[in-house]
């Protein structure tokens, strides 16, 4: 029999290998605005597009995890599943005809979809995972607009992971904004579907953090959704220096948070507000300055400044007129609509992203 874990499993399970295959941060800026399909669990897996011999009840679903190889990888992946928070059940998607219910242990989701190309990933005999595009349709179906977004990046980015040796590791991504729209818009009648397709388009890939995430959701999201709509921005971009600045900085490249290349302005987010060691006072004087020497202005953004909503607000718009994009007057609503967008946001790192 086959057991196919499904939304909040699933999720936990493509975190835990994210986390267990990641990568450098030379690797993660060198990505461009789009990563590479071979990253994804689609290029290094088996796929299937149809749920077939569905273990569904409790005997069956433990008999066949209990059976599985004792693969470390897969162990470690599996082992996070549950022990996130407290304790879940393990959900399961199925088509059989007859409704099953859920119980402590296994939470069973019905389906007779006609599922795109590479919505299972077969991890081992008899164990397959719903694809990260499907789970983001599936966690939609209890996800606010802003929650849902705010999973969007981080599946779409590279949230920090460890380090190890001086070399710092990230979470590798799990899918593209593209990936994403185009799964949702294949994907028809599934719940929560319409909303994955909206919240889909409004995703940017190559969040590095928490922090980043909530930045770039309410200054790139459209108006009409609670954002500020600002000029788009490379993140996380690596820019590369000239012969001076590149004595300056003692690099031949540095990365802005935010970058809008034809203003030959940046962005960096510093969300600790507090004072840093002289170390890395003087590493962030010298980036500023070989920028500088190359034309390129940069502002840091507080922590305190983000959670100003006003201050925030002008900010951001200030730097979008400065990158060419004049905007109209916003309406006396958009200002709740834009709180709600901050809380949901800020609701699922609380949940998600406690410390």
């Amino acid at each position: 029999m086959n057991i196919y874990l499904s939304h909040l499993t699933a999720l936990r399970f493509w975190r835990a290998w994210s986390i267990l295959r990641p990568l450098s941060l030379r690797e993660f800026h060198g990505m461009g605005k789009v990563a590479s399909a071979d990253l994804f669990p689609s290029s290094l897996y088996q796929t299937s597009m149809v749920l077939r011999d569905c273990a569904i009840t409790d005997r069956d679903v433990c008999g066949t995890l209990d059976l599985l190889p004792k693969m470390p990888e897969l162990r470690f992946c599996l082992r996070d599943c549950t022990d996130e928070f407290d304790a879940q059940p393990w959900h399961i998607l199925h088509d059989d005809k007859a409704g099953v219910k859920s119980t402590a242990l296994i939470a069973r989701h019905r389906s007779r979809l006609d599922f795109p190309r590479g919505s299972f990933v077969r991890l081992a005999e008899g164990l397959f995972i719903c694809a990260p595009e499907l789970v983001f349709v599936q966690m939609a179906s209890s996800l606010s607009f802003g929650e849902l977004l705010a999973l969007g990046y981080e599946m779409c980015g590279c949230y920090p992971r460890m380090t190890q040796k001086d070399v710092p590791l990230v979470r590798r991504p799990l899918t593209t904004p593209n990936r994403l729209i185009a799964y949702t818009t294949r994907l028809r009648g599934a719940r929560g579907a319409k909303l994955a397709r909206t919240v889909a388009k409004q995703v940017r890939a190559k969040s590095g953090s928490v922090m980043e995430t909530e930045l770039a959701a309410v200054a790139f999201t459209s108006e009409c959704y609670g954002g500020l709509g600002i000029a788009e921005a490379l993140i996380n971009a690596p820019v590369a220096l000239s012969e001076r600045a590149r004595q300056i900085t003692r690099s031949s490249w540095v990365v802005l948070d935010f970058y809008w290349p034809d203003a030959h302005f940046g962005i960096e987010y510093n969300g600790r507000d507090s004072h840093a060691s002289a170390e890395q006072q003087d590493r962030d004087s010298r980036k500023r300055d070989g920028l500088m020497v190359d034309g390129i202005e940069t502002i840091t953004l507080t922590n305190s400044q983000f959670q100003d909503t006003k201050e925030c607000t002008k900010l951001l718009d200030r730097t979008s007129y400065r990158a060419g994009k004049r905007r109209r007057k916003r309406s006396e609503a958009h200002a709740s609509v834009h709180r709600k967008l901050r809380y949901q946001v800020g609701k699922f790192h609380r949940r998600h992203f406690p410390h």
